[in-house]
C-alpha cells in the first residue's frame, strides 16, 4: 500500500464545531500519516475563506452596530457571515481596492459624506473591472433621494432596502437571495 496523507476536500461549520472531511488514500508500508500543524492551520483558513464576507458601509454607527446584532450567528447556505465595516464611501473605496482582503457583497448606504457618496461609491465599483461584478445591496435611510425605481433603472443594484422598514428575517432573506447567486456563478 502507498500512503499519502489525507486531504482536506470541505469544511463546515455547525455552532462551535468545527468539521474537517477528509479524502483517505490507500497507506504504503513505509509511508507514514502525518497531519500536522501547518495541515490544520491550512484547514482552518480554507474554513475562513468560505465565509460570505460582508463589507457594510454606512456613516451611523448604530447601522454598524444593528447589523452586528442582526446577523450574529446567521448561516446563509451553510456558510458563516465575515463582516467588515466603513464609516465612508472614501474608507469604502480604499477597502475594495484592497485586493487581498476581498468582499462578496457590499451593504450600502446612499448618503454619507455628501447626498450621493454611496451612488457615486457605486459608480466607482461598477466601473473597476476588479469589482464591477460585485453584488451591492443599497440600505438607504433617505428613500426620497434615491427613490428605488430610478436607483434600479440607473445602477446595477442587488438589492435595495429602507432602513425604515426593513427587518431582521427580510434582511436575511435579502442577503440569503443575492449570495444565492453569487454561490451559482
Amino acid at each position: 500500500m502507498t500512503t499519502h496523507p489525507p486531504s482536506p476536500t470541505s469544511l463546515a461549520t455547525e455552532g462551535n464545531c468545527s468539521w474537517i472531511v477528509l479524502r483517505l488514500q490507500s497507506l504504503g508500508d513505509d509511508d507514514l500519516l502525518e497531519l500536522d500543524e501547518d495541515d490544520l492551520a491550512a484547514a482552518s483558513d480554507q474554513r475562513k475563506e468560505r465565509d460570505w464576507r460582508l463589507l457594510i458601509v454606512d456613516d451611523d454607527p448604530e447601522v454598524h452596530r444593528a447589523m452586528d446584532l442582526a446577523l450574529s450567528g446567521v448561516v446563509i447556505r451553510g456558510r458563516s457571515l465575515a463582516i467588515s465595516h466603513c464609516d465612508s464611501a472614501a474608507a469604502a473605496r480604499a477597502r475594495l481596492i484592497d485586493r487581498h482582503a476581498p468582499v462578496d457583497l457590499v451593504l450600502l448606504d446612499v448618503v454619507m459624506e455628501t447626498s450621493g457618496a454611496g451612488l457615486n461609491l457605486l459608480d466607482d465599483i461598477r466601473a473597476d473591472p476588479g469589482t464591477q461584478r460585485l453584488p451591492v445591496l443599497l440600505h438607504t435611510g433617505q428613500p426620497g433621494r434615491a427613490p428605488e425605481s430610478k436607483v434600479r433603472q440607473r445602477y446595477d443594484i442587488s438589492g435595495y432596502l429602507t432602513k425604515s422598514t426593513v427587518t431582521r428575517p427580510g434582511l436575511i432573506a435579502t442577503l440569503d437571495s443575492i449570495l444565492g447567486h453569487v454561490s451559482e456563478l
